[in-house]
């Protein structure tokens, strides 16, 4: 099942606020690596999110989840954002799978992540081109955390 990228956003705010300095970037960040983790994981046969990621120049941004929160600017983020489809439930293995990704990123900063995400041979690095809005596609997403596999076992 795909998710509006804010309710991702808003599982890690729900559960992770409290502890994990959640800033818009740090937000931004997590849900993108969550979302390359999930192709990879299901072998491109499915998507955590509906909404395809774009390259801009601060790395890769859902963006209606950078529109739903840009109004923090920098500050920490502690009440679940709007969202468009309230109704929309994060199912328990996809929650499972959500921690993981905490887990394992939950203590770096939006800093680190972004950093992270502009590494040479990036999805974001193939496809930024300065102002051109460039989609990043799934397949250079999932190559990327594909090939990240063997290091994450």
């Amino acid at each position: 099942m795909s998710y509006n990228p804010t309710t991702v956003a808003n599982y890690f705010i729900d559960k992770y606020s409290k502890t994990g300095n959640l800033t818009p970037m740090k937000i931004i960040k997590l849900t993108y690596i969550a979302y390359g983790w999930y192709l990879a994981l299901t072998d491109k046969k499915e998507r955590l999110i509906d909404e395809n990621p774009i390259a801009w120049d601060f790395g890769p941004v859902f963006p209606s989840l950078y529109y739903s929160i840009k109004q923090y600017k920098k500050e920490k983020i502690t009440e679940k954002i709007p969202n468009a489809t309230k109704d929309e439930r994060i199912t328990s293995e996809d929650e499972k799978f959500l921690d993981k990704i905490w887990d394992v990123y939950g203590r770096f900063d939006g800093i680190y992540l972004s950093a992270l995400t502009h590494i040479e041979g990036t999805p974001w690095q193939k496809v930024y081109q300065k102002d051109s809005n460039a989609v990043i596609s799934d397949d250079d997403i999932f190559e990327h955390y594909n090939n990240l596999k063997p290091i994450a076992n």
